[in-house]
């Protein structure tokens, strides 16, 4: 593990490479919903299969990249992943231009979800080999800052670039991508692979099934991403049929996410970081809850605001936590085994939400508007009494407590 101020110079080069990278995929991707269902006519319930269907490309690239971290090393999964994602986001720009058939769309959509999503794992494994145990949660709160100081600005910005072409929205992600790997090559320092002179073990990857702890936070993990899940596809759909939102004001929606999480985060996971981890995220699926079901009965720009308030708080606690809480479960050889598998849990959890969200948009929401989103509220409480119920098997090493708090 790095130390002190080279180990801290290091995240900063981390942090701006992902606030780079989130930019340019939130200038355009959040608003594939809107072009598959306005643009090309896709009826709600497709077009939440279609982005399904995408997640699910970038839940098996989660997985494969956590594994591939641990043999070649981290950055040269993140450099391969940004490549990847520059070039097929590149091809998906060209083909939204030339009006290529909509299943043309999805399929480019997927494999850029594909190649980019090696990255996820990868740059949790990173941050679990430089930083110990009880500062984990704190680098990932970091990272979520990072992230979402992009999500203030880019749905915005791609908002006002919707009203021109959407094609220009993905060439400009494409565009950003280049950029910031550009910058991940220079910038950001390798870390030791876990496992050099081992081998592809499809064997090992099967057998974390045995890990029972593990694989009920992976199970917790795909329920509250379903949760997560809701914020952009759902989200967007029911902002413009039934609160008559434009673009420009759903892209607001998420600067409002994105500048939340950008003040609030870094406060909020040093706060964190002395209670467990376990009960931070179960406090966090409370706030879920209560803000999902506040946007079933929203009205306007300013209630659905509100309720996207309330989620990001639900957010901001339990996004840091999760992969704290799995890096600390993992041996030290397997952390991008263990990391990928997260990832894995937690996109599949990520394709199920507008997949269910669109369907419950397109049934239950055209008979009564809040029944979609009481569901959703009810399966965020049911996630927030399964961590406090994990939390029981977990020591206070794996649950993220500082040294000093774990011998009072």
């Amino acid at each position: 593990m790095s130390g002190g101020g080279k180990g801290r110079t290091a995240l900063r080069a981390l942090l701006v490479c992902q606030a780079v990278l989130v930019a340019g995929l939130t200038l355009s991707f959040p608003f594939l919903t809107l072009y598959l269902h306005e643009e090309r006519g896709l009826p709600m319930g497709l077009t939440g299969a279609a982005i399904g269907l995408t997640v699910a490309a970038a839940a098996l690239g989660q997985g494969l990249g956590g594994e591939l971290s641990d043999l070649v090393g981290c950055k040269r999964v993140m450099e391969g992943a940004v490549a990847g994602r520059a070039v097929f986001t590149a091809a998906l720009a060209w083909a939204v231009w030339r009006g290529w058939p909509v299943a043309a769309v999805v399929s480019l959509s997927a494999l850029s979800g594909f190649a980019g999503n090696f990255y996820g794992p990868a740059v949790r494994a990173w941050i679990a080999h430089e930083h110990a145990p009880g500062g984990r949660v704190r680098a990932y709160g970091l990272l979520r800052v990072a992230t979402n100081a992009s999500w203030a600005v880019g749905p915005a910005a791609g908002g006002l670039l919707a009203r021109w072409s959407y094609g220009f929205m993905f060439a400009a992600t494409a565009a950003v991508c280049a950029a910031g790997l550009a910058l991940l090559v220079w910038a950001v320092p390798r870390a030791p692979a876990a496992r050099a002179q081992g081998g592809w073990d499809w064997g090992a990857l099967a057998s974390l099934r045995r890990d029972r702890r593990f694989v009920e936070l992976c199970a917790l993990t795909a329920a509250i991403a379903c949760v997560m899940g809701q914020l952009v596809a759902p989200l967007s759909a029911h902002a413009s049929a039934h609160a008559a939102l434009s673009d420009a004001q759903i892209g607001l929606l998420f600067t409002v996410n994105g500048a939340l999480v950008v003040a609030l985060q870094h406060a909020a996971t040093r706060a964190a970081s002395r209670w467990r981890l376990s009960a931070v995220s179960a406090a966090g699926c409370l706030f879920y809850a209560a803000g999902y079901a506040w946007v079933g009965f929203a009205g306007g720009w300013g209630g659905l605001a509100a309720g996207v308030g309330v989620v990001t708080l639900g957010e901001i606690a339990v996004s840091p936590c999760l992969p704290a809480l799995t890096a600390n479960l993992a041996p030290e050889r397997e952390r991008g085994r263990y990391l990928g598998m997260f990832g894995l849990s937690w996109t599949l959890g990520n394709a199920m939400g507008p997949l269910l969200g669109g369907y419950g948009f397109q049934w239950a929401g055209t008979r009564w508007i809040p029944a979609p989103w009481l569901a959703v509220g009810a399966l965020a409480l049911a996630s927030g009494y399964g961590f406090k119920r994990l939390g029981r098997s977990l020591t206070a090493i794996e649950e993220g407590l500082e040294p000093a708090l774990e011998a009072a």
